[in-house]
């Protein structure tokens, strides 16, 4: 639960909510990623967890690189079967003309258009398939059991057993918890939970959205969960992304499983250039430095997702354990929806006109009908392709050629354009500043940057995997800057996230 502090009172809302979950032998990691919403410059967070936990800060380039790792594959370049059938059709209408309705060419007929169809609908339909926190007051019925700074957050970890004590400890401390949230946290309480009490303060006061990094708990439980309860109380509908890495599927009341796979976590040189990169989403590599180790080499991952109500929201999200079973997800462009639904709507017509046909040459009663049967097929056929059309899901796409050249290119420039700007021994925060303006103000002296850039008519510091300029981030397509050993590093990621460093010298 994000709540306002007392100094600053406000509401506070919660759009949606991302985590990941990794689970073995009894321990729980759990990474949450929270976007609030409300006006002021200080704000709380509460977390019940079931054990006390050990806090650690999270990158903010964590859940942008498991987004883009899990994404769903972009179905567009579908080949146009359709284009086939309806040659084929016309074909065979110009040799029945040629038999001139002789019975012997009709049967001749039939089976050339029945082995032609099958070479050309089966190949077509297989494609369309896979297409300062404490207080004295409260202290003999409050258990502190850690406090400490972590990244932005300060935070402390408290236990206590009786509710109202609890209750008290947070008013006193200038939690603005409501007066609904008192039955929840008196279940907590009586179920032995832990509760972590945070506080984030961010500089402007408005109320536009907000996303602090990430923490990440680790803590002892024999089943592992997903505390919601106290988020329902402030949230009329919230949105919750689950990336949960575990020995089996995971499944979770209210969630549907969105992808389902086995990561790998392949070896990968420092020194290796960005273009050699082979990757496809079918195949996820675990290459991001933070996820690598927090997750450990699980074997499976489950991306589950769900809109929940209030309602869905009055209990813990308990995960559970099934068989494993690939889950792909996929998303059509227009065109490729399109194409996909004209191959299936060719296909039935196509079938249904030699059924249609084969009847007429049968019975004699069936020529009669032979013209309104073709109507009343290419009618269905339409009719298929629009439904499926309309039941594809879509999404808008805009194509890019050689995008990963150009990634390539434009992280090796923006490391070779801080080398060449830097003079004296600056401060890590010198060098970000430089990369900042260099990022805004996009021009440059190197004559071979400006035609590049001119012939591939790109002038901007855009990142294709994530989308956006390029920002300070661990994640693809952007970039961090750090000090190792006394020397700075300007560190690139690549499509799957994995580091590529380059040495900024100085003189």
């Amino acid at each position: 639960m994000v709540i306002p502090t007392i100094a600053y009172p406000a509401k506070v809302t919660i759009p949606d909510q991302r985590a990941l979950i990794c689970f073995s032998n009894g321990i729980e990691r759990l990474v949450i990623e929270t976007r609030f919403a409300g006006a002021g410059t200080n704000f709380a967070w509460v977390v019940p967890l079931p054990s006390q936990p050990v806090i650690e800060e999270a990158t903010t380039g964590l859940f942008p690189t498991l987004q883009f790792l899990f994404r769903p594959k972009i179905v567009h370049d579908v080949p146009r079967y359709w284009l086939r059938i309806i040659t084929a059709l016309l074909l065979v209408c110009f040799f029945r003309w040629l038999a001139k309705r002789e019975s012997v060419g009709c049967a001749i007929l039939v089976f050339f258009v029945l082995l032609f169809l099958t070479a050309l609908l089966l190949p077509a339909l297989s494609a369309a398939k896979r297409a300062g926190m404490e207080s004295p007051a409260s202290e003999q019925d409050i258990s502190i059991l850690d406090r400490k700074l972590v990244g932005i957050f300060e935070t402390a970890t408290i236990a206590s057993r009786d509710a109202k004590a609890l209750h008290t400890w947070l008013a006193e401390n200038e939690y603005a918890v409501p007066t609904n949230a008192e039955p929840i946290i008196a279940g907590y309480v009586k179920d032995g939970w832990v509760f972590v009490a945070t506080k984030v303060r961010r500089d402007r006061p408005d109320s536009e959205t907000s996303t602090p990094h990430p923490l990440s708990f680790t803590f002892k439980t024999e089943r592992p969960v997903y505390p919601m309860r106290l988020t329902g109380l402030n949230s009329k509908q919230l949105k919750v992304e689950l990336y949960v890495f575990g020995p089996e599927r995971a499944t979770a009341q209210h969630f549907t499983v969105e992808r389902c796979t086995r990561p790998n976590y392949p070896e990968r040189s420092p020194d290796e250039p960005i273009y050699h990169i082979r990757w496809t989403p079918e195949m996820p590599n675990i290459l991001h430095p933070l996820l690598r180790r927090w997750v450990g080499g699980s074997p499976v991952v489950t991306k589950l997702v769900g809109t929940l109500s209030p309602a869905d929201m009055r209990r813990d999200v308990w995960l559970d354990w099934r068989f494993f079973l690939e889950k792909k997800s996929h998303r059509f462009s227009r065109t490729g929806a399109l194409t996909t639904a004209l191959n299936w709507g060719a296909a039935f017509f196509a079938g249904g006109l030699v059924v249609v046909g084969w009847l007429a040459l049968v019975k004699e009663k069936h020529k009669i009908r032979l013209t309104r049967g073709i109507g009343h097929l290419l009618a269905s056929g339409v009719i298929l392709a629009g439904l499926i059309y309309l039941g594809l899901p879509k999404i808008e796409v805009r194509l890019e050629k050689g995008y990963r050249e150009r990634m390539e290119y434009i992280l090796y420039e923006l490391g070779s354009e801080l080398s060449a700007e830097i003079t004296n021994h600056l401060s890590v925060a010198d060098v970000r500043l430089t990369a900042r303006n260099i990022i805004t103000i996009p021009q440059t002296n190197a004559p071979y940057w400006k035609e590049w850039s001119n012939s591939v008519h790109w002038a901007s510091w855009q990142n294709h995997y994530v989308g956006g300029p390029l920002r300070e981030e661990d994640s693809p397509g952007n970039y961090t800057i750090r000090e190792t050993d006394g020397r700075l590093e300007f560190v690139s990621y690549d499509v799957e996230g994995a580091e590529h460093v380059q040495t900024i010298p100085f003189p």
